[in-house]
């Protein structure tokens, strides 16, 4: 099994929210919709403060703004991070590892930022393996994660299933030929995870459990 972290595990984008509001705030950029602030709440950092800033990825607001978020990020979430894990969800991870299954991470967090996040909601050991985007060429939606994460864990790509709250998550599967699992208490709505390919929907943990358990072993 094959996990986002951002918005499957842990709420961290409705934690985010007000911090990336804040920080556009102190940048002195116009204020982008709610609606667009929330869709990015779960993306790698650089690209979400460049598309909501719009400045080039490189320009020096952007980098700032990046290391705001990033001290606010550890000052007030890390440490209510055991808080914003979805109900039901350390009871899943621990009924899935008792049956068998192989668990990971995949994310596109830093190594230090997942494991940080991980570590503060309790999480950490309950995986057996953590992948970013540091580790292969390309990051989500391409299938380079959810393929490394598959030799990794010794289980063909065809027993993985990939669950996760984005339309890049769902892409990520399809391209790795995995099957996917859109949870809708996320960031992106059900029709974006269906329209990706997601061919099953969880709105809850206890969802999640009715979908994962007769799964296949060791996946």
């Amino acid at each position: 099994m094959l996990f986002d972290l951002d918005g499957t595990l842990v709420d961290t984008p409705g934690a985010a929210v007000p911090l990336i509001r804040r920080v556009v705030a102190r940048s002195g950029r116009p204020m982008p919709p709610a609606h667009h602030i929330r869709a990015c709440a779960d993306r790698p950092l650089g690209p979400t403060f460049a598309r909501l800033l719009g400045l080039p990825p490189g320009h020096g607001m952007v980098r700032l703004s990046v290391n705001r978020f990033q001290a606010l990020f550890r000052e007030r979430v890390l440490p209510a991070a055991a808080e914003l894990v979805f109900p039901g969800l350390p009871e899943l991870l621990g009924g899935l590892r008792a049956s068998g299954h192989s668990l990971a991470v995949i994310t596109g967090r830093t190594r230090t930022g997942a494991e940080e996040l991980l570590a503060a909601a309790g999480l950490l050991a309950e995986f057996d393996l953590v992948v970013g985007d540091w580790m292969t060429p390309r990051g989500k939606p391409a299938a380079d994660p959810a393929l490394l994460a598959s030799r990794s864990l010794a289980v063909p790509p065809e027993n993985c299933v990939v669950i996760g709250d984005s339309v890049d998550d769902v892409l990520m599967a399809s391209a790795a030929g995995m099957r996917a699992v859109g949870v809708t208490f996320g960031v992106d709505r059900a029709d974006q995870l269906v329209a990706a390919g997601a061919g099953w929907l969880a709105g809850s943990a206890a969802e999640l459990h009715g979908l994962l358990r007769p799964g296949v072993r060791r996946g």
